[in-house]
């Protein structure tokens, strides 16, 4: 535990960053938020904040994880901090990329950014300077029972409940390029940034700064690319959408991914999040 010590600061700044955009926006936009890129939809980040802390909070009471030994504490500490390093500058040039890029072209570059610095320079680093592989085999009941009552809390509070997150926004294209849209959503950002976020980032974090700072090192990370992609007509709206919106979301994810080592589950809720409710109304609304 003295170990972690001190970086216990990353959470206490975490936590501050939060409170403060949540505040900001409260002044400017009376706590109003975009919560997807592909609408322009205002949605209340109380509410927000009620759909994923309900299941967080669950998360939290339900029984500490299995015993689960980090594949990457084998691993001398100078790869471990090398590794480390070089995903976090991949990550962080990712979002500089992302914010530098013109509005009006940031989408014609998105998945091709996505891809170079979240995963093909990722991978051949973690190849060239390997480290031992996760090795998961996810065999363990808890590994699955837990995660998944988890996420059907998560899909009735964000899809069912009063407080639903959907939106009933019309995509202007047939059926089967929404598919294919949808399709390739999921793979290169679901899978893709909770395989970098969290399996590849997090985990050898955790290992070095201890789990609640990693958790909220790779959230802010994580959250601060989407000011390219929405969040205001301002500078100072888009990093407080960010961090009240996917900053949350990705402590969340964060805590489940440390607590029970699931990455299935982390895909499928970021999934649900991307996935386009408009396929599901045209296939059974006729």
């Amino acid at each position: 535990m003295k170990r972690y010590k001190s970086y216990t600061w990353i959470v206490w700044m975490t936590l501050t960053v939060i409170i403060m955009s949540a505040i900001w926006l409260i002044v400017r936009t009376n706590g109003m938020i975009e919560t997807s890129a592909d609408y322009e939809e205002l949605t209340s980040f109380f509410q927000i904040w009620i759909v994923v802390g309900l299941p967080a909070l669950f998360l939290y009471l339900l029984p500490k994880h299995i015993a689960l030994n980090n594949p990457f504490s084998r691993s001398p500490i100078k790869t471990l901090r090398l590794q480390t390093a070089i995903l976090f500058i991949m990550g962080l040039l990712f979002l500089i990329a992302m914010v530098l890029t013109p509005e009006e072209s940031v989408f014609d570059y998105f998945y091709l950014y996505k891809l170079l610095f979240l995963f093909i320079i990722p991978l051949i680093i973690i190849k060239i300077i390997p480290a031992p592989h996760m090795n998961q085999s996810y065999a363990k009941p808890m590994q699955w029972l837990y995660p998944m009552l988890v996420t059907v809390l998560w899909i009735y509070m964000y899809f069912l409940s009063p407080l639903s997150l959907t939106s009933n926004a019309d995509y202007e294209m047939g059926l089967l390029y929404l598919f294919i849209g949808a399709a390739v959503s999921f793979l290169l950002n679901s899978v893709l940034e909770e395989l970098f976020y969290r399996v590849w980032l997090q985990t050898r974090l955790e290992v070095l700064i201890g789990t609640w700072p990693a958790v909220c090192t790779t959230a802010m990370l994580w959250a601060l690319w989407h000011i390219a992609i929405q969040g205001g007509s301002s500078l100072d709206l888009a990093i407080t959408n960010a961090i009240v919106y996917q900053g949350v979301i990705g402590l969340f994810l964060g805590f489940l991914w440390a607590k029970y080592r699931n990455v299935w589950v982390l895909i499928l809720i970021h999934g649900l999040m991307n996935f386009p409710i408009q396929i599901i109304t045209r296939i059974f609304g006729g």
